[in-house]
């Protein structure tokens, strides 16, 4: 099915839908289960960063094959899956979401503007963070206010619910500041919000210290993370600089990729972990412990993660660690180095999706964590440059 053309993927949705319409004659006959497929969805940009589209991949054991590109664009986007549907955010001078149904991948549901009324300059939006099918958290990486949207909402106007959340209180002097706090990522866990600010200075350099706000999802009010420190900031201050990400791991906590500063020696590059009931800050991999800037992170186990770990640029590699023992367990993962890969995420199905942005061959790598063999390669048309999943279900 993975290699049907895009027309004719979207024709047999179509067609199982309508198939479970008969009429009652057939009532009698036991029900069939549900078919649920996964997809993935791949934001890609062309090598002169002149235009970026997206294209769709039925996931399988083997042989993918990707469809699209959808919706041309600016190549300064990212992707967010969620169910079966995904959203096209348009970042730095974009400012717009596009939200997409998967099973009717040529055309979006609707495009909704990521800027009020009156504001100026761009919202940069990064990112979507779900709570559940109607509230999510819109990050404007470019504004002090998050959005609190509806990602349910059937027309562009209904998604943003005029509702906000203030971070202004975390702008550094005006003159330590490029004019925003640069929230970066964000993660839900048992009812709290938690987003990465890079508070970068006006040089664009991870000077001051980065935090990681807390919010309750029912009220939408900070959570005092300090209530040690009185008059100090609320949020959880970093260990590391420049936060780029942030995951959850059952057992272990959340996990902040900072990637410290953009040219060697990387100062303030670590993967910082918080307790998210405690806040209290560990290291998995310090600062000091490595040469090099992490620009991404997966972690899979309390005894293993892969790390994408840049030297220069399009000079990076993947490397696999365990996490139980840090910096000293880094290892490159077979050739995978010296190349320009953007992104790593894990499949529905266990698989580390690792988006290999060579020119010459660009595609995504799927590799087995088992024993780090490389499962399959999807070709893609433009560089892939950001990797999520969504998930359909229907009934045969």
């Amino acid at each position: 099915m993975n290699n049907l053309h895009p027309r004719a993927l979207a024709a047999l949705f179509l067609t199982a839908a309508l198939t479970g319409c008969g009429d009652s004659s057939s009532s009698s006959e036991p029900l069939k289960p549900a078919i649920t497929e996964h997809f993935g969805v791949i934001a890609t940009a062309s090598d002169d960063f002149q235009s970026g589209e997206v294209e769709l991949v039925a996931t399988a054991d083997s042989g993918m094959t990707a469809s699209g590109g959808y919706f041309g664009g600016i190549s300064d986007i990212s992707v967010n899956g969620h169910g079966e549907h995904y959203y096209l955010i348009r970042k730095f001078n974009g400012d717009q979401v596009l939200k997409v149904d998967i099973k009717n991948p040529g055309k979006e549901v609707w495009e909704a503007s990521t800027l009020a009324s009156g504001e100026q300059g761009t919202a940069n939006p990064y990112q979507l963070v779900f709570v559940n099918e109607s509230k999510a958290y819109l990050l404007r990486y470019g504004k002090n206010t998050a959005w609190i949207v509806n990602p349910s909402a059937t027309q562009a106007d209904d998604f943003f619910t005029g509702e906000t959340l203030d971070l202004s209180h975390y702008m550094p002097a005006q003159e330590d500041s490029i004019g925003a706090v640069n929230m970066s990522a964000g993660v839900v866990v048992n009812g709290k919000l938690f987003i990465t600010l890079q508070r970068l200075d006006g040089n664009y350099q991870p000077t001051n210290t980065a935090y990681v706000a807390v919010f309750n999802t029912e009220t939408d009010t900070e959570i005092d993370t300090q209530t040690d420190l009185s008059g100090s900031l609320k949020g959880i201050p970093l260990r590391g600089k420049n936060p780029g990400n942030i995951q959850l791991l059952d057992g272990t906590g959340l996990i902040v990729t900072n990637l410290g500063g953009y040219s060697s020696p990387f100062t303030g590059t670590s993967l910082d972990v918080i307790d998210p009931a405690s806040y209290q800050v560990t290291s998995m991999l310090a600062d000091a412990d490595v040469d090099f800037q992490i620009n991404d992170a997966v972690i899979i186990s309390s005894n293993l993660g892969y790390i994408l770990s840049y030297a220069g640029w399009k000079d990076v590699s993947l490397q696999s660690f365990d996490p139980s023992q840090g910096a000293s367990s880094l290892q490159v993962i077979g050739d995978l180095t010296g190349s320009d890969f953007r992104d790593i995420e894990l499949s529905p199905q266990g698989r580390l999706w690792m988006a290999d942005a060579s020119p010459e061959n660009p595609g995504v790598r799927v590799i087995n964590p088992a024993d780090n063999s490389q499962d399959d390669f999807i070709k893609t048309s433009l560089l892939p440059i950001d990797i999520s999943f969504g998930t359909v279900v229907t009934n045969p």
